[in-house]
């Protein structure tokens, strides 16, 4: 075929033959399972699904997708309905499905859509018992091809781990030396007729060229590369002195019915069509235009009603005027202005008439927009268990290979979610299945041991939960070690012993997510990467949604992706901070409240406000966003209004100034350049044609909850104050004032304690009583002036005592700043502390 004509066509047969796909393996597992007569309808559709891509392969020219379809089919014809299949069956079909996709892929990519491994695959299916290819005799290879196969490796290796390292700065190029390393690596297979290896440096080849943009795709990418170079220098290593030689392919018959998949094909034409994704995108925008047209629509008639208001204002007034007119004897003139006051009246009557039409169209209007919007989402959702049946395959080779009985129970198919969703979540639900089968769920041997049954269970469900849904995978294996990863968080150097030390048992665990994290010392086919979990956090934000786990030691783990049910339409809480208005989507607002400076604590150094007896992470909304920190109305003593997000098991509060309003937005992406601003989900227009951004909640619930430890670079810069009382109330109460501020904060009881302290930890500044046991302030704020290291630090007395020697005697001794105690909750503190701060502390 013309390749023009086929890369015409390719989109709508990659997409159909994609979906054959998913069928094909759903049939053939189930092959397996189900009782006689569900069996026999299996084995039909089955069959049907692969003559129908035999015929649809045949008519694009695709020889080789035609003679594997071909083959599997006469495989198929030998298999007996309603009886168990042969013992290779679904795992010669699960090879073939897995090179449709690869074939598929490089289709994608602008290349010939080739079958590699043809040759074995056709001779397993020829045998008609599905075997594994079968043993044939070696050809001798010579001994220089292993050895330079192995350096070639070593050289790939070496590429992978510096384009998994930060701060690469040519990363094109190191992209690219890759590249042609596995191509020199390829062609010596293919002199060499060592097919085996020359596939796997093809698929080494196209994982390096996927990496040169940094991002999820470039972690997908080096976990599949990772993959490979195990498995190629397994190749490699067993090249001793021979290799076997690629079997010759069965010959396969070249006449193809379509007739059966024609009609087929017909008739689900009459059901559906195919929509490019493109024309969605290109409908929505227009929809989210109508919807805006419609808004403008509603803010203008608002403004007509208020001018028929001034108008009957108006005229009320000139029908007073004519009635003093009257009585005062105005004649002609008093003809002229009721004659106008009548023109006026008639203009009024048909402008309420034309706003009543106006407004009646203008409701038609709104719901024919409604109505195109919601059909508009129900073209975007698909069922889930477009993600969840690829688990099946999934599961079965990865169990087999680990030596795992495991049953895999899936729920929650018939969910209908957003088809952009469902595409992203694929890899990381595959990263969360492939871990629970590695690291959760254990042998028989080490079940019985334990007194579980030998199969292990691993459930993978989605759960609506109003405008947002849960992916939740579970098992029943030996459930997470917090100890395990906080020891393997020091062995890798993310974190020392006495900053792992500082975790709770749930701030360990997380550490999973951390990039570059993995439990394993040695490098499988399937874990000690380092890439992974990072990957199902990192695609979870990108999606506005979160990642919470829980577990049980012993008993399984569950890891819960906490979704919006759509993407691009939402309900949005608009608010202000400073002079910014923001929106936040409103299903991540629990609720907004007022706190009174008795609810705003500290809590073993961090800030934290009690709602409703509960002490939730307390953060200015201001200062989470990247904008300057701007005073708090709590400072002050002063309510201050704040809201609490919550997502994903996890709460926040967040200080705001003020709640401009709520209303229905559509996000949209800022675009390549701002992909890196996480806290931002896009911007979406309002009603009055402003452009506000829209906040990425789980983003900042994640830098919320983050352990402090992990946030020690940025704490170092934060001003140490002393803070001086021998009151224990009125020094904490300063304490978290100034904490609350940003500061972080030491205390002493006097002022000796304080200049021990002094002497020890380096401050930036001192706030201290003046009536102390031992020594009091006037005394310190002396010894202070007089030490050699200690004389350029800024002193505040603050104190009860207010006459004016006693403030003279307090500056005589050397004190910056003098406060009474009454001053402090009125904001003077945080004033002074600022002035007297040396620039940039």
């Amino acid at each position: 075929m013309d390749p023009r004509v086929l890369r015409s066509l390719w989109p709508i047969f990659a997409a159909e033959t994609r979906e054959q796909l998913q069928t094909i393996g759903t049939a053939v597992l189930g092959l397996e399972q189900g009782s006689a007569d569900q069996s026999a309808e299996q084995l039909i559709a089955l069959k049907r699904e692969v003559h129908s891509l035999k015929g649809s392969a045949a008519s694009l020219g695709l020889a080789d997708i035609e003679q594997l379809m071909h083959a599997l089919e006469d495989g198929l014809a030998r298999c007996a309905p309603g009886h168990v299949p042969p013992p290779g069956l679904v795992e010669t079909t699960l090879r073939i499905l897995s090179a449709m996709e690869a074939a598929l892929n490089r289709g994608d990519a602008g290349e010939m859509p080739a079958i590699e491994g043809l040759g074995p695959l056709l001779a397993a299916l020829g045998r008609g018992g599905f075997e594994q290819a079968p043993e044939v005799k070696a050809n001798k290879v010579p001994a220089q091809f292993r050895r330079d196969g192995l350096q070639t490796l070593e050289k790939l290796e070496t590429s992978l781990t510096r384009l998994c390292s930060p701060g690469l700065e040519d990363r094109p190029g190191a992209v690219w030396e890759a590249v042609g390393l596995a191509e020199l690596l390829k062609a010596a297979a293919n002199t060499a007729g060592i097919s085996a290896v020359e596939s796997l440096a093809s698929s080494v080849r196209a994982g390096f060229a996927r990496m040169e943009e940094a991002g999820v795709g470039a972690s997908v990418a080096a976990s599949d590369i990772a993959g490979s170079l195990v498995q190629l220098r397994g190749a490699l290593e067993s090249l001793s002195e021979e290799t076997p030689a690629e079997p010759a392919a069965a010959p396969a018959e070249p006449e193809v019915t379509a007739r059966s998949a024609a009609g087929r094909r017909q008739q689900d034409m009459d059901r559906a069509v195919r929509v490019s994704v493109r024309t969605l995108d290109s409908l929505a925008l227009q929809v989210e235009q109508l919807a805006a047209g419609r808004a403008q629509q509603l803010r203008r008639a608002e403004a007509h009603r208020e001018l028929l208001e001034q108008t009957h204002q108006a005229l009320l007034q000139l029908e007073r005027a004519a009635q003093q007119l009257a009585l005062s004897g105005g004649g002609g003139a008093l003809e002229s202005l009721r004659a106008g006051v009548g023109q006026v009246r008639g203009v009024q009557k048909r402008l309420v008439q034309l706003s009543k039409d106006v407004h009646r169209e203008g409701e038609q209007l709104a719901l024919v927009a409604q109505v195109v919007r919601d059909d508009l989402r129900d073209l975007r959702m698909v069922p889930a268990s477009q993600v969840l049946e690829p688990l099946k395959r999934t599961v079965r080779e990865l169990a087999a290979r680990l030596g795992k009985d495991v049953e895999l129970v899936l729920a929650g198919g018939d969910v209908r979610i957003d088809r952009r969703i469902v595409d992203v979540l694929k890899d990381p639900l595959q990263h969360l299945v492939r871990n629970a089968l590695d690291h959760g769920i254990e042998t028989a041997a080490q079940r019985t041991a334990a007194g579980k049954p030998p199969r292990g269970l691993l459930t993978v469900r989605v759960e609506p939960r109003g405008t947002r849904l849960a992916v939740v995978v579970e098992d029943d294996g030996g459930g997470l070690s917090p100890e395990n990863v906080r020891a393997t968080a020091v062995r890798r150097g993310l974190l020392t012993e006495a900053e792992a030390a500082k975790l709770t048992e749930m701030q360990a665990a997380r550490l999973v997510f951390e990039p570059g994290f993995s439990t394993r010392d040695q490098v499988t086919e399937t874990s000690g990467r380092g890439v992974g979990l990072d990957v199902v956090q990192t695609t979870a934000t990108r999606l506005q949604g979160a990642v919470d786990l829980s577990y049980e030691k012993g008993n399984g783990t569950r890891f819960t992706i906490d979704l919006p049910l759509i993407l691009a339409g939402a309900l949005g809480l608009l608010v202000r901070t400073g002079t910014a208005v923001v929106a936040i989507p409103s299903d991540a607002v629990e609720r907004v409240l007022r706190l009174s400076p008795g609810d705003v604590g500290t809590v073993a150094g961090h800030v934290v406000a009690r709602v409703e007896d509960e002490q939730l992470p307390f953060h200015p909304l201001s200062t989470s966003i990247g904008m300057p920190r701007l005073p708090l109305a709590i400072e002050s003593g002063k309510p201050q209004t704040a809201m609490v997000l919550a997502l994903g098991g996890v709460r926040a509060v967040f200080a705001m100034d003020a709640v401009v309003g709520q209303q229905e937005i559509v996000v949209r992406s800022l675009g390549r350049h701002l992909q890196t601003v996480s806290h931002l989900a896009g911007a979406a227009v309002l009603d009055d044609g402003s452009v506000v951004p829209v906040l990425n909640a789980p983003e900042l619930l994640r830098v919320a909850a983050a352990p402090v430890v992990l946030r020690a670079a940025t704490e170092v810069r934060r001003s140490h104050i002393l803070v001086c009382d021998d009151a224990l109330t009125t020094r904490f109460a300063i304490k978290s004032l100034l904490e609350i501020a940003g500061y972080s904060v030491v205390t002493a009881g006097d002022g000796e304690e304080a200049l021990g302290i002094l002497e020890r930890t380096p401050c930036q500044l001192v706030v201290s009583d003046w009536q102390m046991p031992r020594l009091d302030g006037i005394g310190l704020t002396r010894r202070i002036r007089a030490h050699p290291k200690l004389s350029h630090l800024p002193v505040i007395l603050c104190t009860s005592l207010d006459s004016p020697q006693e403030r003279a005697a307090g500056l005589e001794a050397g004190a910056d700043g003098y406060l009474v105690k009454r001053e402090v909750e009125r904001g003077k503190l945080l004033d002074l502390v600022r002035q007297l701060l040396p620039s940039g502390a």
